[in-house]
This record gives C-alpha cells, sequence and structure tokens, in this order.
C-alpha cells in the first residue's frame, strides 16, 4: 500500500514538475535572445530574472564583490562611478545567466530524482515481493532490498528450514524437573549459615521486592499510552496494517489516547480474567541482514499497548531488585587478591596514603563498567525509557537514552577484553578468553523453568498465571493457508516483547551470580543477552565454565557450540585447559589469534559475504536499491564488523581493516 502511494505521489509530482519545467525553459530561451539583442543586456537580464522569481538570490558573483540582489544598483553606480572597472559588468551578466543555468539543473536533478523514486518502487527486488507474499514477512524488513532472485529461492528453502527448527522448539513441551530447580536456587541464594540469623538477609529482600510487586499501584495515562506506542514501534513488533494505524494512533490527540488508557485500566483491573483476544494470533517470519529468520506475533494493537505497559513496569522494578542485590553483602566482589595489613602498612609507608583510595582502582572502573553497560542490559532502568533491542540492525541507535546502544555495548565487550587481555598478560605472564551463547535461547526457554524461577523469586500467584497465559498463546502462520489450525505455544517466550526480556533476564541473572559466586568475584559475566564472555586466569575459567554448565542442564537449556570457544595466550608456554570449551573466539569478522595475542580478521568469512554481497548488487534492478545495499554492508555491516578503532586494538588494527576493505 505504501508503494502504490509513493507512486501516485511521485507521478503527480513529475507531472507538476515537466509543466514548469517546460515553462521556464520558454521562457529562459525567450530572455536570453532578448538579452542578445538588447542594447542594456543586464538590465534585460535582471527584468527577466525577477519575473521569473529569482530576484532574490544571494548568491555571489565570481568576483566575490557584491550580491547579485544588489547588481541593479551596481549596475546604476558604475554609469558614472569610474572606480568600477570596466570588465566587472560582464561579469555580472555572467553571473547571471548562471542562475538560468543553475535553476534549469535544479529541474534536471529533480527529475533525475523522481524517475529514480519511480524505478525504485516499479521494480523492486525479488526480496520485496517474497517479503510481501504469503511466504514472508514485513516489507519494512531491513534486507528486503538486498536479495536476489536465485537467493530468494534459497532463502525460502533457508526460512523453512529454520520454521520447522523453530517449531521442533516452540510447538514441543519441555518438562524440567522444577524441584531440582528449586533446590539448586536455594543452594545459590540461601547460604546454610543465613537460616539461623534473625535479621534479613539479602535475599530476603530481594524475595520480599518481588513479592510487594504489582502493576495496579498506578493508572495509565495517556502519557503512558504515548511512551508504550513508542517502545511498541521501536522494537518492530508490528507490521504492515496494524505498523500504520499505530503511527497513526501516537499522532491522534490526547483526547484519543485517553480512551485507550481508560481501556488498559480496565484490562488491568480484570488482569485475571484476561485472554489473548482475537484468538489465534498471527504470526510471521521476517529475515535479517544476518541471513537469519526470526518469527515475530502481530498481536492487535490494544493488546501490544497493554502487554508493553505491564511489561515495562516488571522490567524496571526487576532491574532495581536485582541492582540491590548486585551491590549487597552477598554479590562477592573480590575480583583480587586481598591485601594483608602488612600490605596496607607498606602501601601507606611508601605512598604517604592511610587508606587505600578504592575509588581510583581498576577493580571500581570493572565493577562500575560491569553494572552499567553489561547486567541486566536488555532492561530499562526507568519507565520512560525504551528498551534496547538485542535484535537491531547496527546502525539503529537510541539517541533520546543516555544509555549505550547495542552497537556501542558490543564495541566496548571488543575493547574491554582487549584491554584486559593486555593487562593480565602484563601482570600474569598469561589469559585465557571463553565465549558461548545459548542455542535458541527465546524459543527454547522452558515455561516450566521461568514460572520456577519467578515463584522461588517471590513473584505473586497471580502475576504467574497471567505470565502462563501469555506465553500459551495460540499462533497461526496465515502463509500456512487459510484452512491451517492453530497451534498452541508451549515452550520459549515471543519476540521483541518486553515481557519476554524480563523472563529472559531474570534467569540469566542467576547464571550472572552463579559464576560470580563460585568464582568468588573473579570471573564475572559479561553478557549482552544470551551471547556469554568471560575471561581471567586458567583457574577461574575452569570453574566460571562448570558453574556454566551446570546451570544449563538445571534449567533445561542448551548451548550453541558453534559459538563456543576458547583462547589461552600465554608467555610461559603454557597449555590451554583441556576442560574449557575448544572453538576460536569470534567478535564480527575477528578471530582472536593465540599466538599472536591479537584479533585478526577471518577471511574466510570475509569471502563468504563477499558472494554473497556480489549475489545481491548483481540482482539489484533500480539505483536506490543498489545505493541502499551498499550503505548496508560497505558503510555499516562489514565496519561495524570490522571493529571501531581504538587504542587497544592499535595502528596494526586500522591497517588490517583498511586492507581488507581494499580486498573487498
Amino acid at each position: 500500500m505504501a508503494s502504490r502511494v509513493l507512486r501516485d505521489v511521485t507521478n503527480y509530482k513529475r507531472s507538476q514538475l515537466a509543466d514548469r519545467r517546460q515553462a521556464f525553459e520558454e521562457r529562459k530561451a525567450e530572455l536570453l535572445t532578448q538579452t542578445q539583442k538588447s542594447s542594456d543586456p543586464i538590465q534585460t537580464l535582471l527584468d527577466g530574472l525577477k519575473k521569473l522569481g529569482l530576484k532574490s538570490t544571494t548568491a555571489q558573483t565570481s568576483n566575490g564583490g557584491f550580491s547579485l540582489s544588489n547588481t541593479s544598483q551596481m549596475l546604476i553606480q558604475s554609469t558614472f562611478d569610474a572606480s568600477i572597472p570596466s570588465a566587472l559588468p560582464s561579469a555580472w551578466q555572467a553571473d547571471l545567466e548562471r542562475l538560468l543555468t543553475i535553476q534549469s539543473n535544479k529541474f534536471e536533478y529533480t527529475d533525475l530524482f523522481s524517475r529514480l523514486a519511480t524505478e525504485w518502487v516499479d521494480k523492486p527486488n525479488d526480496a520485496n515481493l517474497l517479503l510481501g507474499s504469503p511466504f514472508g514477512g514485513d516489507s519494512t524488513a531491513e534486507s528486503s532490498d538486498t536479495e536476489s532472485f536465485e537467493s530468494v529461492q534459497v532463502g525460502r528453502e533457508e526460512m523453512y528450514r529454520q520454521r520447522q527448527e523453530w517449531d521442533s522448539f516452540v510447538f514441543t513441551e519441555r518438562q524440567t524437573d522444577t524441584d531440582a530447580i528449586e533446590a539448586y536456587l536455594s543452594a545459590l541464594f540461601i547460604e546454610p549459615q543465613q537460616k539461623k540469623k534473625v535479621h534479613k538477609t539479602a535475599f530476603d529482600h530481594l524475595h520480599d521486592a518481588f513479592r510487594k510487586w504489582t502493576v495496579t499501584n498506578s493508572t495509565c495515562s495517556s502519557q503512558d499510552v504515548e511512551q508504550a506506542i513508542k517502545a511498541v514501534l521501536s522494537a518492530d513488533l508490528l507490521s504492515g496494517r496494524k505498523r500504520d494505524e499505530l503511527i497513526a494512533l501516537s499522532n491522534a490527540g490526547k483526547g484519543v489516547l485517553t480512551e485507550v488508557a481508560d481501556v488498559i485500566n480496565m484490562e488491568i483491573a480484570n488482569l485475571g480474567d484476561w485472554s489473548w483476544k482475537p484468538s489465534p494470533t498471527p504470526t510471521q517470519m521476517r529475515k535479517q541482514i544476518n541471513g537469519k529468520y526470526r518469527v515475530y506475533m502481530n498481536p492487535e494493537i490494544h493488546q501490544a499497548l497493554l502487554l508493553q505497559y505491564i511489561g515495562t513496569r516488571f522490567a524496571v522494578s526487576t532491574k532495581a531488585i536485582f541492582m540491590s542485590f548486585l551491590r549487597s553483602k552477598a554479590w562477592p566482589k573480590s575480583a583480587h587478591s586481598s591485601m594483608s595489613s602488612k600490605d596496607h602498612a607498606r602501601s601507606a609507608f611508601y605512598l604517604g596514603e592511610k587508606k587505600v583510595n578504592f575509588q581510583n582502582s581498576v577493580l571500581h572502573a570493572r565493577r562500575e563498567q560491569f553494572k552499567d553497560d553489561f547486567f541486566l542490559t536488555q532492561l530499562p532502568d526507568k519507565i520512560e525509557e525504551v528498551g534496547r533491542d538485542y535484535n537491531a540492525s547496527d546502525d539503529s541507535d537510541n539517541e533520546d537514552s543516555d544509555k549505550k546502544s547495542p552497537l556501542e555495548i558490543k564495541q566496548t565487550l571488543l575493547r574491554l577484553a582487549t584491554t584486559e587481555l593486555m593487562v593480565q598478560r602484563k601482570i600474569y605472564g598469561s589469559f585465557t578468553l571463553c565465549q558461548t551463547d545459548f542455542k535458541w535461547f527465546g524459543p527454547s526457554l522452558p515455561h516450566s523453568t521461568i514460572f520456577t524461577v519467578l515463584s522461588f523469586l517471590g513473584v505473586e500467584d497471580s502475576y504467574i498465571d497471567f505470565f502462563k497465559k501469555y506465553l500459551s498463546m495460540s499462533l497461526v502462520f496465515p502463509q500456512d493457508g487459510p484452512n491451517t489450525e492453530p497451534r498452541t505455544r508451549l515452550c520459549g517466550v515471543p519476540i521483541s516483547q518486553t515481557l519476554s526480556d524480563v523472563f529472559g533476564e531474570i534467569i540469566l541473572a542467576c547464571l550472572d551470580f552463579a559464576v560470580s559466586k563460585a568464582t568468588k568475584g573473579r570471573c564475572q559475566l559479561y553478557r549482552f543477552h544470551d551471547d556469554v564472555w568471560f575471561w581471567g586466569q586458567k583457574g577461574d575459567c575452569e570453574v566460571a565454565w562448570e558453574a556454566i554448565k551446570k546451570f544449563t542442564k538445571v534449567m533445561g537449556l542448551a548451548l550453541n557450540e558453534e559459538k563456543t570457544g576458547t583462547v589461552h595466550v600465554s608467555d610461559k608456554g603454557e597449555k590451554p585447559s583441556s576442560s574449557l570449551p575448544k572453538g576460536p573466539v569470534r567478535w564480527g569478522f575477528l578471530v582472536l589469534d593465540p599466538v599472536k595475542g591479537r584479533w585478526v580478521v577471518d577471511m574466510v568469512n570475509v569471502d563468504q559475504h563477499i558472494a554473497e554481497m556480489r549475489l545481491q548488487f548483481a540482482q539489484c534492478r533500480s539505483v536506490f536499491s543498489y545505493v541502499q545495499a551498499w550503505n548496508s554492508y560497505m558503510g555499516r555491516f562489514l565496519g561495524n564488523n570490522f571493529g571501531h578503532p581504538a587504542n587497544c586494538l592499535g595502528i596494526e588494527h586500522l591497517d588490517m581493516v583498511f586492507s581488507t576493505f581494499k580486498y573487498i
């Protein structure tokens, strides 16, 4: 529909432009003819330009002396002012004639742009047709103009393959041992000696805070609806007609938004009776620029806004509760060997300080960066904040937030790991870096695990019942045909919804704590959603890895072996640990070289993307499609995945990136 509107508007503009251009060119030719025959050509030009509406120009003359709007006065002065060179009026005439040429060029370039826009609309790539068909998703998906005819056929097969794998997770109930999960969490959060104490522990405060949480302590207002609309649009949850309607709703005014807020308040007042309406919920697959497909729900607008309103409040409260727990004594913070009293005395004697200033230490900097950039990073700090989309494209930054964007966090992770490598290698002579992530984390997250963890942390049963209804939605893929039977989700969480982010982050926050506790604070998980990195000395990493494997088994999850690896850099000739996972450590197009101890470009990966780029560029059917594909790959995707320049990466990194771009 948007394509038809754009085509109609562009054609109308071209028609109007053609009439104006023809009229101007006729007047221009007539004016130039009159100028050649006139005894006062400059005055003739001035009068003609005035009739054409070009009299108010502020362009400068070629001699740089006067603005052309003053040429008439200067022309009069030149008749009696001997200080004005005789050649100057000729320059004025040339500049006046140049105005006519400039206006002609404007018409020409405007027409060129209109023709390019028309070409772009009339000749969409086959990927556009696919994404707009029953086999695809939203035509606004960011890779919609970077497909080829051949890759559409291959892409369709890949889409079906990923769809089958997604179905195998989502529509199969995965039961976990809830007793084992409770026992694991009890051993993790509740120390034996704490049971004998009278005063409240840090976990008691956490449990009480979750138990007291409610969404009914505030009333939804028109401003809340406006914020929910902004968040839903930012998450790119809705598509097509519903997205257009949501945009229109955001501009409807306070009165309409107040009516929507009233509906949300009524739903919240009767949350126990809530259900998905209408049911089933339509679902679609959308292709990302990295070639993977993701499955998006397309609920009704009022349902999306209600869930966003509840999800935001639960997310903000969850982050505040866990932040308090992070700052408590229960969370191990000793990432170094504590100084003895003798060490303190020697430090005070030689440095002249009675007390070591912890605020200026590397340890303090580590803790602050972990807290600000990597702990529960998916969740907002405040109601007004739009959450950071883990699946967002690399160039999508939230300018309204003072928090780092997903792109900035990924770049920070690269720089932090590189800096830690340099520091620990200098101090200890060795460094171990591990990475992993969870296989199909969102679709594979067992519902029994979610509800057991929520219950253990203290969330009220009434809200857990609501969350059960939320996750047990009936789904249908419209592209499967009108007679397709709806299927009930039995596992996993829907993508691009704040409530789903909360469930995932709550469970993974338990993993953060488990690793920190097992290593006595010497290893922290630097995590962006389910992408997990940790580093340090080999022995600490071995302990952290065992904690991760235990957590994964108990929670009913699985690690992605393709994205799991370890690199051990040693100046002492140490061998890598046999208990840590095998495989390379990758960041974008970079891979960590254990011999050189620095990041190098993975040329095999680059060659694969070059082949894909050739195929896609060759099949671009319009200039705009080619430009958009070029900007997506060369302007953002490749540059971001080579790593932004940084002091820790060194000049060798820049030289390597430049040579790789030249190779591409």
